[in-house]
């Protein structure tokens, strides 16, 4: 009972998904009678199959036989190494042969374990919650270093990353991409008069809204205070084009960031809600690119410079950067 305490206790909140890879019916039949109880598990047949399965849904953990037709599991591990998607899912490989070499090469081709044949419940289910709570570790860790607390968005460090990635597509495809600069025209108001907390609940409504306005392949991200840049994808192959698009978005930012915010916060007494309405308008600045013949601390100050344009211009503008 104490052992199915602290398991209940130290799994994700979310059911964890494992991928078990085995040409073998029977070890796959073995594996999902072990772990099937607690966690969501996915089978494939062949290394084929289970990467075909990775490309559709990543997996938590991969439970991986060395031994396969076709594709062995050491092949398996090195494509799903190669590739930014899946490299850093953790993949246990289980195998009958118990030679030093063979687990030498499969921690070089940076598997995390290695689980014996014949199968050992108690030490299949004790290996797995290992690595996912090790998963689990890692993935907050790289939460407080890539995104802002408050509002979760991708931090300044994400941003950069985000913005080469957007230059790479771009280059690719030869399609332009933006980068939009804007901050809220009325937000310090709001915290001299409510405090940073209410402050704090506008931006976290502001960044519902500016998600809501942009494809799931482009990135809001916080620079800081009441900052935002938004990186526009693959937006059209022509500069006017782009600029058409951009500006569509823009201007559904805008609009949407405009409309009043009804905010509700505790009075010093602790005991009455304090309802506030308060308006926001929003300068945007933009500054588009076409694949990497800049640097992302440049992109990112052409526009911020469009934004103060913006500003200069009379608030609640877009400028592009000329």
């Amino acid at each position: 009972m104490r052992e199915s305490h602290m398991l209940h206790e130290q799994l994700p909140s979310q059911t964890a998904t494992l991928l078990v890879v085995d040409d073998q019916p029977l070890n796959i039949q073995v594996l999902v009678h072990i772990l099937g109880t607690d966690y969501e598990v996915l089978t494939a047949s062949s290394g084929a199959q289970a990467l075909e399965i990775c490309a559709q849904r990543l997996p938590d953990l991969i439970l991986l036989d060395v031994m396969m037709d076709h594709m062995d599991g050491h092949e398996v591990c090195r494509r799903l190494k190669a590739e930014l998607r899946t490299k850093d899912v953790p993949v246990i490989f289980v195998t009958a042969q118990n030679e030093p070499g063979q687990e030498v090469e499969g921690l070089r081709l940076g598997a995390v374990d290695f689980i014996s044949q014949p199968i050992n419940a108690v030490v299949v289910r004790a290996r797995v919650r290992t690595h996912l709570q090790l998963r689990q570790a890692q993935r907050q860790l790289w939460d407080l270093a890539f995104h802002d607390p408050l509002t979760g968005l991708p931090n300044r460090r994400l941003l950069n990353d985000r913005i080469s990635q957007a230059m790479i597509a771009s280059q690719r495809s030869l399609q332009y991409g933006a980068v939009m600069f804007l901050d809220l025209d009325n937000f310090k108001p709001l915290n001299d008069q409510h405090g940073h907390d209410v402050g704090d609940l506008l931006l976290v409504e502001a960044t519902g809204r500016l998600k809501g306005c942009v494809r799931e392949m482009d990135t809001v991200a916080r620079f800081g205070g009441d900052e935002f840049v938004v990186v526009l994808h693959e937006l059209a192959s022509a500069p006017a084009d782009s600029r058409k698009r951009a500006t569509a978005v823009a201007e559904k930012i805008r609009t949407a960031l405009g409309e009043p915010y009804h905010l509700t916060y505790w009075s010093p007494d602790g005991v009455t809600p304090v309802q506030v309405e308060h308006r926001c308008t929003t300068s945007i600045g933009v500054a588009l690119f076409l694949g990497r013949t800049t640097t992302t601390a440049d992109l990112i100050t052409w526009a911020d410079s469009a934004m103060y344009a913006a500003k200069d211009a009379g608030r609640n503008t877009i400028r592009f950067y000329e």
